[in-house]
């Protein structure tokens, strides 16, 4: 039985400044069109997860909103997760096997490099010398052809979705 991993990192925020709090930060206005952007073809392109894990931090769940405004059902289904907040790969992890033991498709929105060490850790090795980073808003898809397993690298990239992709001329 085959599982999907959607892994996406929170758009741009605004700038951190050292008399506010990193975990209030908003998205940029950039960042919230882009969040609309990458919501609007998840909603065209994929099928929609069965659980949702979010970083409870504001720009995590201002990432999420556009995504949970068109499939208003995944609310139910939806879970904001204080340990993601600069969670180590290893709780992501151990979030991510307690989620797939009851979910086919699971999407974990949060923050690097805990996204960027959980997409390399899916992924088949020849895969990740191809992938640069994870920047700002980038979701990507994991086919994941047994049940999830930490350490087992055998994810198949299916889409890596940037900002730039999802530009229209």
């Amino acid at each position: 039985m085959s599982q999907q991993l959607y892994l996406l990192r929170h758009a741009e925020a605004e700038p951190w400044s050292p008399l506010g709090n990193d975990f209030s930060r908003s998205l940029s206005s950039a960042g919230a069109h882009h969040a609309q952007l990458v919501s609007n073809w998840a909603f065209g392109a994929l099928p929609s997860p069965d659980t949702i894990l979010c970083s409870p931090a504001k720009r995590t769940r201002q990432t999420l909103a556009p995504l949970l405004s068109l499939w208003p059902r995944l609310l139910a289904y939806t879970d904001y997760v204080d340990s993601m907040y600069g969670a180590s790969l290893n709780m992501l992890q151990t979030l991510a096997e307690d989620a797939f033991s009851y979910s086919e498709r699971l999407l974990m929105v949060g923050h690097n490099p805990g996204m960027m060490y959980m997409l390399a850790n899916v992924l088949s090795p020849d895969l990740t010398t191809e992938i640069k980073g994870m920047e700002t808003g980038t979701l990507a898809v994991i086919e994941l052809p047994n049940q999830f397993k930490r350490q087992s690298r055998t994810g198949k990239l299916l889409h890596l979705t940037r900002y730039n992709d999802l530009l229209i001329d």
